[in-house]
């Protein structure tokens, strides 16, 4: 080949390389675009095309906008939706598309406790003995129980405690800030690394509650339990259905023999019990009698208002999300303390406060005036703040 027809190639070489890029760009765009909008809200009220809209366009939904057609229509029937909730793909897709919406949504609510707080005043708490210091990642976590708290706690103490024989909270107890002081309308404290980014996770109160009680029907729970609540809770609230003296004696010794079997099932075996004896029927507590021993003035950690608890005034956190908006709000605190390569582990933690998809006010039981104002009032700043209603 000649330099004059070697010469002639470049233009064609470079016409087809342009070429090449436009068609590589034009391709990409639609793509990507395609991509955005298959995870774009998508809704419908074709009641009878539904099912067949479901099956082609499943992606389009996010985990919350299923919960939701599932109360509507029972898409459940059609699609087991939840299944593919445990494709991380998928919420990581799903995540990347609806990023901005999750951060507007958390800054809204942050804003929102901002506000909240400047209207309180006096009843701002300062225990400062709740919060826990994680240095090494930059982190300091408060425990709201029943929110998700075992699932953090137990990463934490694999992470960090290297041998240990239980996942005791109290395994991190020398994490806890204590010495403090206020600078500025914020509590700073001595032993906290002043760049930490602080975070809590929160779940509408009566779901905690509910939580609480479904938990503490588990045999360990109830031994581990007995004497903080669950023992008086039982008896004083159902006292009144022993008709004599001679039977209330029998009937709570019934009830201790139970306890006991409980605490040592290997030695004893299950007691008689008696089909009349209040006590064991059921052996575990109730909602009602859980409340009605809250209002006692018995204070635990495990029902004790988020806002009071975690002092979410005086300790100004960085991110508060809730149990409900998980996983898409889990993904995004993820996201923003560096743990997104720990975002299997968290996927794959089945949490105690299951279900974590979707808004639970349909399984609540009914409640009277009564317990609903003493409800308004006991959790009166959590739900102000997070947004929650009674």
């Amino acid at each position: 080949m000649n330099s004059r027809q070697h010469q002639s190639t470049y233009p064609k070489k470079f016409a087809q390389m342009i070429l090449t890029i436009i068609l590589f760009c034009i391709g990409g765009t639609y793509y990507f675009s395609n991509r955005a909008q298959d995870f774009q809200i998508y809704s419908t009220s074709d009641k009878e095309n539904l099912s067949v809209k479901l099956l082609q366009t499943f992606y389009r939904y996010s985990p919350l906008e299923l919960q939701k057609l599932d109360e509507l229509y029972n898409i459940s029937k059609v699609l087991d939706y939840r299944e593919r909730l445990s494709d991380i793909d998928y919420l990581d897709n799903f995540y990347y598309y609806n990023k901005e919406v999750v951060e507007t949504n958390i800054n809204n609510r942050m804003k929102q406790i901002e506000k909240v707080c400047k209207t309180m005043g006096s009843e701002i708490p300062y225990t400062n003995v709740h919060l826990y210091q994680m240095n090494e990642i930059g982190l300091s976590w408060c425990p709201v129980f029943k929110a998700g708290s075992t699932t953090w706690k137990n990463y934490f103490i694999k992470r960090f405690v290297n041998i240990h024989f239980t996942n005791s909270l109290s395994l991190l107890e020398d994490r806890i800030l204590t010495k403090s002081r206020m600078v500025g309308g914020k509590l700073m404290y001595k032993d906290e690394k002043i760049t930490n980014i602080r975070f809590t996770v929160v779940r509408h109160p009566l779901s905690r509650l509910i939580s609480h009680v479904h938990n503490a029907a588990k045999d360990n729970e109830m031994v581990a339990m007995k004497d903080s609540w669950i023992y008086n809770a039982i008896y004083d609230n159902r006292k009144g259905m022993v008709n004599s003296s001679a039977e209330l004696e029998t009937y709570k010794s019934e009830f201790d023999r139970y306890f006991l079997w409980l605490t040592l099932k290997k030695v004893y075996s299950k007691p008689r019990i008696s089909e009349r004896n209040p006590f064991l029927n059921p052996p575990y507590p109730v909602l009602n009698e859980l409340i009605r021993f809250i209002r006692t003035g018995r204070t635990n950690g495990h029902w004790a208002p988020a806002w009071r608890w975690c002092d979410i005034c005086c300790n100004r956190y960085d991110y508060i999300i809730k149990l409900e908006e998980e996983p898409l709000e889990l993904w995004f605190l993820l996201d923003k303390v560096g743990l997104w390569s720990e975002r299997r582990y968290f996927h794959g933690t089945k949490a105690n406060s299951s279900p974590k998809f979707g808004n639970e006010t349909q399984e609540f039981p009914p409640l009277n005036n009564d317990q609903r104002n003493w409800l308004r009032r006991y959790y009166d700043h959590d739900f102000e703040m997070f947004d929650y209603s009674v």
